[in-house]
């Protein structure tokens, strides 16, 4: 499989490059072309939040721990105090410290974390999130969910290509473990398309989101 550093290179590669697309051609700002590209890069390295042990995954666990503990105080600053802020940051990073340790009790590495609906799922919750919490309007919403599904896509597609030994003329075992629609436990794949379901359901202005697909069809084609 590819590592680390190629995952986020290729993500932040891709991402960039679909960012200037959309700004050339009216879809996004330049500074929401910044974020989108930010985000795509997030998404390149989301797959592997249940990997096991190794160094850059507690990089990674690090740095989603700090990047959680950011977002949460940023809708927070100028209302609290500094202590109360310090307070809120690291009770922020320790309840995502202490939920990497949960869910990578749960999980196992290329289960359903490396799945299309993972993918989907993670650009429903981050429309949601940045529509509600961060009260970004409903295109920028719609478009930063998107850079967070798109680099989650390059990052599985990168994995199925790493699984094709072309110098050996094989495919290895893990081949078809990332980008797949659903997993061999029956009870997982209830799990993951009830949370796809729920959250399409929970998406704000429907009509807008169908819009941006159709928008972003045009750019890309």
């Amino acid at each position: 499989m590819a590592n680390f550093a190629t995952h986020l290179n290729v993500a932040a590669f891709v991402s960039g490059s679909v960012a200037v697309l959309f700004h050339y051609n009216g879809l996004c700002s330049k500074e929401e072309a910044f974020l989108c590209f930010f985000a795509g890069s997030i998404g390149g390295i989301l797959p592997d939040i249940d990997h096991d042990k190794s160094t850059p995954v507690r990089i990674m666990e690090f740095f989603f721990s700090n990047l959680t503990a950011f977002l949460v105080i940023s809708k927070y600053i100028g209302k609290f105090p500094v202590l109360n802020l310090v307070l809120i940051w690291l009770l922020s990073y320790l309840a995502t410290s202490v939920l990497f340790v949960f869910f990578k009790k749960i999980t196992k590495h290329r289960g359903m974390i490396h799945s299309v609906p993972a993918a989907l799922l993670a650009w429903f919750l981050t429309s949601i999130l940045s529509y509600y919490y961060f009260n970004f309007d409903i295109e920028k919403s719609y478009l930063v969910g998107f850079f967070v599904f798109l680099g989650y896509i390059t990052h599985l597609v990168l994995d199925e290509i790493f699984s094709v030994d072309l110098l050996g003329n094989r495919i290895k075992k893990s081949f078809g473990s990332a980008l797949k629609i659903c997993s061999k436990n029956s009870k997982i794949n209830l799990f993951f398309y009830s949370a796809l379901i729920l959250s399409f359901l929970f998406l704000p202005h429907k009509k807008e989101f169908f819009g941006i697909i159709k928008g972003i069809a045009k750019c890309l084609i």
